[in-house]
């Protein structure tokens, strides 16, 4: 069964040009399962898989990831539209079953 993070997960939100611009920063370590660590044993792979959006309770965002991730991963999109007030929330869920989550208001 999988844990929930106390994350680090940052996110902002806020309009321009129309739009609802969002940038994500989460915190995780985005194991390939490829690295070895100092005892030269491989550090078993460990990655995001999905991650989800919504605004309002409306999801508007699926993405799918890889190893090919770095660590502490960075995301921005846009959004079409949007006012300010917006609720914007973010959930992820990795390959061992760990979850982690974030939210913000646009500005």
């Amino acid at each position: 069964m999988g844990t929930s993070v106390s994350s680090k997960d940052r996110i902002r939100a806020k309009l321009k040009e129309g739009r609802t611009v969002v940038r994500v920063l989460l915190a995780h370590p985005m194991h390939t399962g490829r690295v070895k660590d100092a005892l030269e044993e491989l550090i078993p792979i460990e990655f995001i898989q999905d991650i989800r959006c919504w605004r309002n309770e409306i999801e508007v965002l699926s993405m799918k990831c890889g190893t090919g991730i770095a660590r502490n991963p960075y995301f921005s999109f846009q959004l079409a539209a949007g006012v300010s007030g917006d609720a914007i929330r973010i959930t992820w869920v990795d390959n061992k079953g760990a979850k982690g989550a974030a939210e913000t208001v646009v500005k």
